[in-house]
């Protein structure tokens, strides 16, 4: 007679959790995609500026969905000295990174008479420079998990408005790194970028303003944070084979 006997199944150690890093992250876009990637089962590190109750309500608000969260603050109009504090945090609490997001933004007006160099260096600052060297910081990190680095930009760095000269500079400069960088980090990690139209509008934006835009989209409606939020995702975790491509996500906008 056989007889059977039991076996202990071994111990399996279940993944790590993906972490990921968004700056910009306590407020309008920024957070959605926080919000949308926690969701997904990130844990999730995002820097703020002077956003601080912002920051916090949100990390809270992750944490009671069981994953973890950490809110730094961070002046990227400094960036060597923000990049190298931000990139130690991390490392120090998660000791990984799979995704980083560049969305911090600085939407400053300024034409040729009234933009001045200080008022540029700023927008360079946070636009290129902190993602530049944010990327060069996880760089061995984002090799060792095969992650993504994912920039926004703007529609503004293909059609600069005169009035923010050097907002839609910078984010052309971004825009041209997002595809050095897709090619510096091959084959291990994929770079792209988000060009949104208008995702929310600002809150000064004239009614008139925005029925004139719309007319223009052929969508027939302004793009959303979740839109980016999805865009993101995508990104992160569904395109494994897309590196230095930039979406376009303002609903044709580009097209009319």
């Amino acid at each position: 007679m056989l007889t059977a006997m039991a076996t202990e199944s071994p111990t399996t150690t279940p993944p790590a959790p993906r972490v990921a890093l968004v700056t910009g992250g306590a407020k309008r876009v920024g957070r959605g995609v926080v919000v949308a990637l926690a969701a997904a089962g990130f844990d999730v590190a995002l820097t703020y500026h002077r956003s601080a109750d912002d920051a916090e309500s949100l990390v809270e608000q992750i944490r009671q969905t069981g994953r973890r969260a950490l809110a730094i603050k961070a002046d990227l109009r400094d960036p060597a000295r923000a990049t190298a504090a931000i990139a130690d945090t991390v490392a120090r609490t998660f000791g990984r990174l799979d995704l980083l997001v560049n969305n911090a933004s600085l939407y400053a007006p300024g034409d040729l008479r009234t933009l001045t160099p200080e008022a540029l260096r700023a927008a360079f600052a946070i636009h290129v420079e902190s993602p530049l060297l944010l990327a060069r910081a996880f760089e061995p990190h984002l090799r060792r998990s095969r992650g993504h680095i994912v920039n926004m930009l703007d529609l503004l760095a293909e059609r600069p408005w005169p009035a923010y000269l050097g907002y839609c500079a910078t984010k052309a400069a971004l825009w041209n790194l997002t595809l050095g960088l897709a090619r510096d980090l091959a084959p291990d990690v994929t770079v792209n970028g988000i060009a949104p139209g208008v995702v929310e509008w600002p809150d000064d934006y004239p009614p008139d303003q925005r029925e004139k835009y719309l007319k223009r989209v052929p969508l027939a409606r302004p793009g959303t944070p979740d839109d980016v939020a999805s865009a993101v995702l995508y990104f992160a975790t569904a395109a494994p084979y897309v590196t230095g491509q930039v979406l376009r996500l303002d609903g044709g906008r580009s097209i009319t």
